[in-house]
This record gives C-alpha cells, structure tokens and sequence, in this order.
C-alpha cells in the first residue's frame, strides 16, 4: 500500500502536472485567440467585407439625393433593370452552375414572394430618400432587427429573453415619441422595417445552395421586364431622364444596378465568416451613417422629441447586440 501524502503535496504535484502539459492542452487555440483579442484572416475578411457593405448602404441616400432630377418610379426601374443584367452578368463570369433546386415550385413561389418585397422595399426607401424623409429610414433599418425578433415569435413560436422584451419596449417608447415630435405616427419607418423582415423570411425559406447573387438575379428576372417595359415606353414618350440632364446623371443611371448589388454581395460574403455579436454591431453602422446624413448634411429637423427616441431605439440595438452574445 502506497503511503498517505499531505493534501498539500497533494494539490502541489497535481499542479506540477498541470504545468507540465504542453501549452495547447491548457489553453487551446480558439481560447487563447478570444483572449489575446486576434482573429484569423477569413474573420478579418469577412468583418471588413461586413463593414464595406455597410458603408455602402449608409451612402446610398446620397447616391439617390444626386439623382434628384429623376422621378422616383423611372429610378426605381433604373435599378432593378440595372441590378438585373449585372447580377446574371456576375454569375455568368463565375462559371458556376446555376441551382436545380431553382425548379422547384415551392422555390418559385418564395422567389416571387422576395422579388415583390424588395421591389417595394427599394421604391420605398427611394421615394423617402426624394422627399426628405431620411431619418425615417434611418429609424426603419435601425427598428429592422427588433421587428426580425417579432417575427419569429409570430411565425416561428421563438421564445424571448429578458433582454429582448427590454429592447422591445425601448423601440415602442421610441416609435411613440417620433409620433409626438412629428404628428404623424412614422408608418414609412415601419413600412420598411417590416418590408425588409418579411423578405427575409422569405429568402431564408429557400435553399442554403442558392446565394444571395443568384437570389438577386432571380427576383430582378422576374421585376426585370417590367422595369424595362415602363423605361422604353417612358423613352418613346420623350420623358426618359437617361440624356440630356448631364453626364454625371447618366452614369449614375447606368452604375444603378452595381450600387445596389455590391453592397448586397460584400454583405453576402462577409455573414458567413463574422459571429452574430458582429453582425449584430454592423447593423448600426447604415441607419447611423443614414441619421448623421439627415441632420449635418441635409439640414433635417432634429428636435429633443425626435433626439430621445433614437437613442431609445439605438439603445434597444446595444440591448439587442447583447442578447446576441448570450443565445
């Protein structure tokens, strides 16, 4: 029989082992890159491809303010006709066969359903941006992940936390306080940020294998013809903006459908390499860009009403971040 130990020569051998293992062994290294703050290189890609995306969104009222002359519904025309033809150009230069699962009735049917959601989501967004209402979507996509939430209790019976409810509350208080500032309860804040949770419920219905440029390319190839269609018939009436309004219109025409499908795309490539926590952080970055546009540059009345309720709302999104980190 082997002799008693002290517990403390006990603990103190132990420990040695301990300190023995290979450095690996005690702290593996997922855990030591969360410690020292690092991240991989496809990490760090997909966080500046989320971020490039993201800028891009909270400059496109700019985009759309340069196209002034424009009426709202030839610009929209112009970027669905535009975003078309480049995404099937995108996917053709990719040389990657396209999904069966396209086929589909079931898959048809979601298409559809996503193709007119959008459409309506950028005319919207569009017309706001035209009658200098740019706080009203800054206030809609900053809403947008809240009502996502809302939308899976509806539809799906998902549960909420604590936190959730919190950030919830904080968003109606918001919504309520935009209302007495204003007079006018912000239907288009809501219009849109129920417009973008509805599409993406239903593109998240499709098939992992299609994605999000192939999804692109078959909404905008069903809206496609008939944005054309209304471009020529407003081209034989004399009444097309394409000429005679300056180059820089023009091209700003032309480049329509990339300033849509670029950020779409780089969004795309950047969700699937960040965690929720950061992708949770990107999605204050467009409607604050959107806000600081509204009030600095565009001279949008900003009362204490109005003031409070965004930083109710933007509180909600810190709030909401966290459940993030903690589902």
């Amino acid at each position: 029989m082997q002799p008693m130990l002290p517990v403390s020569m006990i603990r103190w051998n132990s420990r040695c082992r301990s300190m023995a293992k290979p450095v690996t062994d005690r702290f593996p290294p997922n855990r030591l890159i969360a410690r020292l703050g690092l991240v991989n290189k496809e990490t760090r890609n997909g966080i500046a491809a989320g971020v490039s995306a993201s800028l891009l969104w909270g400059l496109l009222p700019v985009y759309w303010k340069t196209l002034g002359v424009v009426p709202p519904l030839e610009l929209l025309s112009w970027r669905v006709a535009g975003c078309s033809v480049f995404a099937w150009l995108f996917i053709f230069f990719r040389r990657r066969p396209l999904s069966r699962k396209v086929r589909s009735p079931r898959v048809i049917g979601y298409l559809i359903l996503a193709s007119l959601l959008i459409g309506v989501n950028w005319g919207v967004f569009i017309w706001i941006v035209a009658t200098e209402r740019i706080l009203e979507a800054s206030l809609g996509y900053y809403i947008t992940p809240l009502v996502n939430v809302l939308l899976g209790v509806i539809f799906f019976s998902e549960r909420l936390g604590r936190i959730r409810y919190i950030a919830i509350f904080l968003t109606l208080i918001g919504v309520v306080l935009m209302t007495l500032d204003t007079g006018i309860f912000p239907w288009l804040s809501i219009l849109l940020a129920v417009m973008v949770g509805f599409y993406g419920m239903a593109v998240k219905q499709l098939p992992l294998e299609i994605d999000s440029i192939e999804v692109l390319a078959w909404e905008t190839a069903l809206l496609g013809p008939i944005a054309a269609a209304y471009l020529v018939v407003q081209g034989f009436d004399g009444f097309l903006h394409f000429s005679g309004y300056g180059s820089k219109v023009t091209i700003l025409l032309i480049l329509a459908g990339i300033a849509t499908l670029a950020p779409l795309w780089l969004y795309g490539t950047g969700v699937k390499r960040i965690p929720l926590s950061a992708l949770g952080f990107l999605q204050f970055i467009a409607p604050t860009m959107m806000l600081l546009l509204g009030v600095l540059v565009y001279g949008e009345p900003f009362g204490i009403y109005r003031g409070i309720a965004f930083t109710l709302v933007a509180s909600a999104m810190v709030l909401y971040t966290i459940s993030l980190r903690h589902s």
